[in-house]
């Protein structure tokens, strides 16, 4: 995980995509890892990818489990968007929001958000 805070990856703005698979709710510092991804982002309209396939629901019952391993859930929508709030200087606006926990739409789909750069 550390790699990903440190490495310079050639600069600001060269990808056009950064994904988080089955994997941001195991980096230290969520906020941290979504700023360093926004700010690998090309401007207007990079994306940060954001999937696991099991959901939500399944990453807070490891987190019931085993909190030391796995600090916290996955973002709600609601969550997400006070974060976005709280963090303008990232330039994202949530395209797609996660199904809730435990919904129809979550047992199907398994979570999924899509930050886009503005």
């Amino acid at each position: 995980a550390d790699d990903f805070y440190t490495y310079g990856f050639g600069g600001d703005g060269v990808f056009d995509s950064v994904i988080f698979c089955s994997a941001l709710h195991d980096l230290p510092d969520m906020e941290s890892a979504i700023s360093t991804a926004s700010s690998l982002l090309r401007s207007k309209g990079g994306k940060v990818i954001i999937v696991h396939a099991q959901g939500a629901q399944h990453v807070l019952g490891q987190n019931i489990a085993n909190p030391v391993m796995v600090k916290r859930g996955l973002p709600t929508a609601k969550e997400w968007a006070e974060m976005l709030d709280d963090h303008t200087e990232w330039g994202l606006t949530l395209d797609v929001e996660p199904a809730d926990p435990s919904s129809d739409r979550e047992m199907k789909e398994g979570y999924l958000a899509v930050l886009s750069k503005i």
